[in-house]
Parts: C-alpha cells; sequence; structure tokens
C-alpha cells in the first residue's frame, strides 16, 4: 500500500477523524498552504532537528499525495535556528513576515520561551518541548506530556520501588532551572515525604563541561540509589560518561528526548544498567490499550516503514500529532482560517486519538495529554526495544 494510501486511512479514519468537518475546500493547487517550521537542524540537539524535520518531509508528501485536501496542499518551510534561542527569534521574525496562522518551533524549551513574546497575539505556535507551560487560552501549545507529570511519574515509579536516597544532577541552563523548580516542589510532596524520599545530592554542571566525574563522586558518596538527570544530546553522554567513570551503578532516569534510536546507539559503549525514560505508550505498542491510539500508531509505524525511512524515534513521534491537530483546524475552520481560529479549534478539542495518547485540551489546555499517558520505559540493548517498566502513570508493573 503506498504512502499516500496510508496517510489517507490515516486522515480519514484514524488519527485527525474526530475533527474534520464536511465541508470542501476551495480548490487551488498552485497556492500551497505554508507551515513555517524552526528547528534544530544544527548545534547540541541535532539529532531531534532531523528527526524533526523527517516527520515533516513524511508528514509533507503523505498528505499531498493523498489528495485529502480537495485539491490543497501543504509546504513546510523549514530554517535551522542551530540549537540557539537568538538565531530562532530572528528566523521566527522572518517567518512572522508572511503572517502564517500557524508555526512550529522545534524546541528546545529555551528556544520556545524566546519565540513566545513573538506571538503572543498570534500565530499559532506548536512548541515540540514538554518543558514549557503555556497559559490556557494562550497561542502557544506544548507536545508531549508536561514536565510536571513526566517528573512526578517518576518520583512515584521510584517511591514504589523502595528507591527513595536520589541524586539529581542537573545542566544550569534555563530548561534545568525549570527542571530544578519542579523538582524542589514534588519533594515536598506528600507522598514523597510520607514515604521518605528525599535528594541525598543535588549537583549541577555546565553543558559545555567535558566531565562530571567529581559531582557524580559526592553523588555516589551520599548514598544515591537513583539518579536524575534533565539533560538533552551531547551533555547527556557526558552525564553517562561520568557515571561509568566513577562506577555509579543505579538506574538513571533522562529526559524523554533521549528516546532517539541513534542517540542510543552512540550511548552503547558506556549504557548504565538502568537508563529509564517518561516515555509515550507509542514506542512500546504492543502495550496499548487504548484502541484508538493504537490504530493510530500502527498506522503511523506503518507510514515510516512504506516510506523506507529509518524507525522513528521519540522526536518524530512529538511532531507528528501537533501537525495532524494543526491540519485538521484548518480542514475544520477553512484554509484561510485566522490565529485565533485555529487556537480555538485545536483549544476545544476532545476525546482524540493521536500517537502520544487520547487528546483532550479542554480538560488539559493548551497541551490536551496529562500523566495518564506517561510509562515509564527502559531502554534494551539487546532486544533493541525499549521495555515497560511501569503502567501508565509510574505503578510499578
Amino acid at each position: 500500500m503506498s504512502v499516500a494510501t496510508r496517510i489517507g486511512r490515516l486522515l480519514v479514519c484514524g488519527v485527525l477523524a474526530t475533527l474534520i468537518g464536511t465541508a470542501a475546500w476551495p480548490a487551488n493547487a498552485a497556492d500551497p498552504i505554508e507551515i513555517y517550521a524552526v528547528l534544530p537542524m544544527t548545534g547540541s540537539l541535532a539529532f531531534a532537528g532531523r528527526e524533526e524535520n523527517e516527520a515533516l518531509q513524511l508528514f509533507e508528501a503523505a498528505v499531498n499525495r493523498s489528495g485529502e485536501l480537495k485539491g490543497r496542499t501543504i509546504k513546510f518551510v523549514i530554517s535551522d535556528d542551530q540549537t540557539n534561542p537568538q538565531t530562532a527569534v530572528l528566523l521566527m521574525t522572518q517567518a512572522l513576515a508572511h503572517h502564517p496562522s500557524i508555526v512550529i518551533d522545534g524546541g528546545p524549551a529555551t528556544t520556545c520561551r524566546a519565540t513566545a513574546a513573538l506571538i503572543a497575539n498570534g500565530p499559532v505556535e506548536y512548541c515540540l518541548s514538554p518543558a514549557i507551560h503555556p497559559p490556557p487560552g494562550s497561542y502557544q501549545f506544548s507536545s508531549l506530556y508536561s514536565s510536571n507529570d513526566i517528573f512526578g511519574v517518576q518520583m512515584r515509579y521510584l517511591r514504589e520501588r523502595g528507591l527513595k536516597k536520589i541524586g539529581v544532577l542537573n545542566g544550569t541552563d534555563a530548561s534545568s532551572q525549570d527542571s530544578d523548580n519542579l523538582l524542589a516542589e514534588l519533594i515536598k510532596a506528600p507522598d514523597n515525604v510520607a514515604a521518605g524520599v528525599t535528594f541525598v545530592a543535588y549537583e549541577h554542571f555546565n553543558l559545555a563541561d567535558l566531565t562530571v566525574r567529581a559531582q557524580l563522586a559526592r553523588i555516589k558518596a551520599a548514598g544515591a540509589q537513583a539518579l536524575i538527570t534533565t539533560t538533552v544530546g551531547t551533555s547527556t553522554a557526558t552525564v553517562l560518561h561520568g557515571v561509568q567513570e566513577v562506577g555509579l551503578d543505579v538506574p538513571v532516569l533522562t529526559s524523554a528526548a533521549n528516546m532517539s534510536y541513534p542517540q542510543l546507539e552512540s550511548y552503547k559503549d558506556f549504557m548504565p544498567k538502568e537508563l529509564l525514560f517518561s516515555g509515550p505508550p507509542a514506542l512500546i505498542p504492543d502495550q496499548i490499550a487504548d484502541r484508538g491510539v493504537k490504530s493510530a500508531v500502527l498506522d503511523y509505524l506503518k507510514i515510516y516503514k512504506t516510506a523506507g525511512a529509518a524507525r522513528p524515534g521519540i522526536n518524530s513521534f512529538v511532531t507528528w500529532d501537533p501537525l495532524g491537530l494543526m491540519i485538521a483546524s484548518l480542514k475544520q475552520r477553512g484554509p484561510d482560517a485566522t490565529a485565533a481560529q485555529v487556537r480555538d479549534a485545536i483549544a476545544s478539542t476532545r476525546n482524540w486519538p493521536g500517537i502520544l495518547g487520547r487528546y483532550d485540551f479542554v480538560k488539559s489546555p493548551q497541551r490536551g495529554l496529562d500523566n495518564n499517558w506517561v510509562i515509564i520505559e527502559r531502554w534494551d540493548p539487546d532486544k533493541d526495544a525499549f521495555v515497560a517498566m511501569s503502567k501508565p502513570g509510574g505503578a510499578v508493573r
């Protein structure tokens, strides 16, 4: 079955079906709908940007071949911010000069925070990072699960395993500071206090540092039973090298943004015994109970397979649902919908089966997902796959 047929099935029967109306679009094949995307194609998050870019290209080609847009096509206009917030602001400013109704910021959180002021009154911006918290009713939406939910699930999982002495090693950047604030609140949560969960050592490092041996040695000496680190990309490799060098043999929980197969392959020589993530059910499709979500995931995976693309990792997954939601909102409100109309269409979406879960933007504004879709997953190098270690929400399996 062709890619076009796959996406046709996806749009009609799967992920987009709950939002698509019956009104026809005016045919104007020579006038594509341009969607501007600022991605980290180079720099420290290049591995994420490459996966995001591939998702955009596959989605664009498949939608356009499917004929689902009644003669209209879409075109992603992609630019590289080099994982630099200042560059992201410049590129997003250039994109806004074209007066689009929707734009995409590929993250990380620092670039999404930097571009947020530009879209205060529109257009709709979908940020492909969970570590931002857009105000309800705003024009900015955030992909994946909130970092609040991610850390909450991690803490529950560790608590239920009896791992109460936690070490933390974070960066000094803005995203890590956000993580610090969230963890500081979570450690005071009644369940953690009652169980005696504590941070026995809390360390930081500059993401440009080449070694973190000293910090990890202190964490080991403090008797940490698990390590939480929110680093992404090359800085995660630095942390994992250090874990091996000091002989810290404990479960390591790191950012879901590292659930990239090429990235994990690069860690193979210094992979800890337990490398854990707060991830989506899409990476363990055989364990998805929701039939609509499972169908969406399987159709999505077939699209990649039919196209001959590499296995999609987390950064592809977090890109796909926002694309579907934005296109569905345009089909519902029309190709010339205003930013306010697109925002309102997304914000009113309920019971929408995507590949990351079933969305309800009324219950979870600006995100649509909550911690009921977060699963602790372990990377198993021998199986070359992720293995579920918890039930949805973090309860130990």
